[in-house]
């Protein structure tokens, strides 16, 4: 690296202090709108349709690209951008993309278990007597293969879907299910 001689650089750390200082005056300018009074009957709440395109990773990004990263056990498992039929698009196009949604994926395949190959829920699915009712189950899909089944492409290619899934407790058997207590 070629150094500078001692007029160039008073130069370049004028240069630097007077775009740090632009940037900072800026930065606080906006901080000063975002704080200024709100009318009491109004709502300071976005919708969600505008806060998940206020903070999409995948705004004119290649399908390919990761939007998040998500731990199974040691293992990373990406949220692709993807397509319409799979990734994070798929995800944000059925509206169900959001803070809490991201949370219940990175708990079901990190405290979760794997009911199927690729498949996985938060809790144990078919466990109780069948009189209780339904219950409210997360279910994440992913490809622990090449994008595209193409081999050699990107591996993993990650997260499919997610949604939340109601699941019925497994019925006794006929024989049992008269001497099951509830």
């Amino acid at each position: 690296m070629q150094k500078h001689p001692a007029s160039k650089r008073e130069d370049v750390l004028s240069t630097y202090f007077r775009k740090s200082t632009a940037t900072f005056i800026a930065a606080a300018g906006a901080t000063v709108l975002l704080a200024a009074p709100v009318p009491a009957n109004a709502s300071t709440e976005m919708p969600a349709a505008a806060t998940v395109s206020a903070s999409n990773p995948c705004k004119s990004k290649h399908y390919s690209k990761v939007a998040y990263n998500f731990w199974i056990g040691p293992s990373k498992m990406p949220l692709r951008c993807g397509t319409k039929t799979w990734g994070y698009n798929h995800i944000v196009e059925r509206g169900r993309w959001s803070t809490s949604f991201k949370n219940k994926i990175s708990d079901t395949l990190f405290n979760g278990y794997e009911r199927t190959p690729g498949v996985y829920y938060r809790y144990k699915v078919g466990t109780g007597c069948s009189s209780k009712p339904p219950r409210k189950n997360f279910k994440v899909v992913v490809n622990k293969g090449p994008l595209g089944g193409k081999p050699g492409g990107l591996t993993p290619q990650g997260i499919i879907t997610a949604t939340v899934e109601y699941t019925t407790p497994a019925v006794a058997a006929a024989s049992a299910s008269a001497e099951a207590k509830c």
